[in-house]
């Protein structure tokens, strides 16, 4: 009993000790000026930026142009190693930092495109939102070419060292349905189109009263086994997760005259955890002699999704779009190189690309490894790559996010 105590004692000491360090000594290992006025190439005039007692930054400029540029800057402050990791992440570069074992991940993002999509959208941009949106690319590249020798203290334990930007415009997390996609194909393909057809539809809408589908967000029920007398392997069940935070979306708002403090409330559902460290929102305040805007962003995107004007107050929550869609491909029998599109044999349209894994014995640290994809004029081939998909049928992927590259498809990383 007394080791006990005295162990107990011992990881209570030692965490104090840590969050004393977390909380006092890290944050001064990092000398680059947090608050007061900026003056940086670039902008304009100088901008202030005033920090609360939790370290929110909040922006007075004399035009919006320089207070997006300032945004950029002390985003790249607060979390440019979660906006490289971000990056990383849809670039489908992970090896680079985690080695061999996120090769799958990489190959899946590559695949799936989400990188040439943001290139392609990027393009499409109006004038206007280009400007804004490359004025705090400019802040964030800011802040890398001033501090260069003063990092935030991530990179440096990590190994790396952060990359410039530019504009890419993006889109997934809430915007896919690429997991109900895959368990309805594979349910067909493990019980047959009639037997599947009694348990679909698969993706449910908790807030509509009229959708009674048998299977829940929290996986395949018991029902299923019993009804079928089949055991789903875990190849099925591993998209079934269990997630409350799933469970239902919403947008509301409470009148003033409902509400205790006599003002209109606005409330919404965005469906991003905001109990993970690092958060997925950044909060920030932006003041202009026109504009007084309060509210949060995602790292990385400049302005304010989330939040209010002195005028109105902004929210979202999921809208439960089917944006992605399977399709088995028809392979002509004399050409596998081709697929069948009605009475045409039409070749595969194929990009390669590489991806570099870190290594500490290959040459600079990296090994590198070419990656062919295939693509049919609905999208690329994703069977024999996403986890759970298993089948002997060649499959590919129709993101409504893809529909304007088409047949612009070849915008890899090399």
């Amino acid at each position: 009993m007394r080791a006990s105590k005295i162990i107990l004692g011992i990881i209570v000491a030692l965490a104090v000790i840590y969050f004393v360090l977390a909380l006092i000594v890290l944050p001064g290992l990092n000398s680059f000026q947090k608050e007061g006025t900026l003056q940086l190439s670039g902008l304009k005039k100088p901008v202030k930026v005033v920090r609360d007692e939790k370290g929110m930054a909040y922006i007075y400029a004399d035009n919006l142009p320089d207070a997006i540029f300032a945004q950029g800057f002390v985003a790249a402050q607060d979390r440019l190693f979660q906006m490289q990791l971000t990056r990383l992440f849809a670039q489908g570069r992970i090896s680079e930092l985690a080695g061999k074992r996120a090769k799958p991940l990489d190959i899946m993002h590559r695949v799936i495109g989400i990188h040439r999509a943001a290139k392609k959208h990027a393009e499409l941009l109006d004038t206007q939102t280009k400007a804004y949106i490359q004025r705090y690319v400019d802040g964030i590249n800011a802040f890398i070419s001033t501090s260069p020798e003063d990092i935030p203290l991530e990179f440096k334990l990590a190994g790396i060292k952060p990359e410039r930007w530019s504009i890419d415009y993006m889109g997934w997390s809430t915007s896919a349905n690429l997991k109900t996609e895959i368990i309805t194909q594979m349910l067909v393909e493990k019980l047959g189109p009639e037997k599947a057809r009694e348990i679909f539809p698969i993706n449910i809408n908790p807030d509509d009263p009229t959708d009674t589908g048998e299977i829940k967000s929290s996986g395949l029920g018991l029902e299923s086994d019993q009804k079928f007398g089949l055991k789903l392997d875990n190849s099925l069940l591993s998209f079934c997760e269990s997630s409350a935070l799933r469970l239902g979306s919403n947008n509301w708002a409470v009148s003033p005259k409902l509400s205790t403090g006599g003002k209109p409330i606005l409330a919404g559902d965005p469906h991003l955890d905001a109990r993970i460290l690092p958060g997925p929102w950044y909060p920030c305040g932006i003041i202009t002699p026109e504009y007084r805007i309060v509210g949060a962003n995602i790292p990385g995107i400049p302005g304010t999704v989330i939040g209010k004007t002195d005028n109105i107050a902004l929210a979202m929550t999921n809208s439960y779009a089917d944006v992605q869609d399977l399709y088995v491909e028809t392979i002509d029998p004399k050409n596998p190189n081709n697929y069948v599109e009605g009475d045409k044999s039409i070749p595969f349209q194929v990009i390669e690309e590489t991806i570099k894994i870190k290594d500490k014995k290959a040459a600079a640290g990296f090994k590198k490894e070419k990656l062919k994809i295939r693509f049919t004029k609905r999208g690329p081939v994703i069977s024999g790559v996403l986890p759970g998909l298993k089948t002997d049928k060649v499959i590919t992927l129709r993101w409504a996010a893809q529909e304007s590259m088409q047949p612009e498809i070849g915008l890899g990383y090399k």
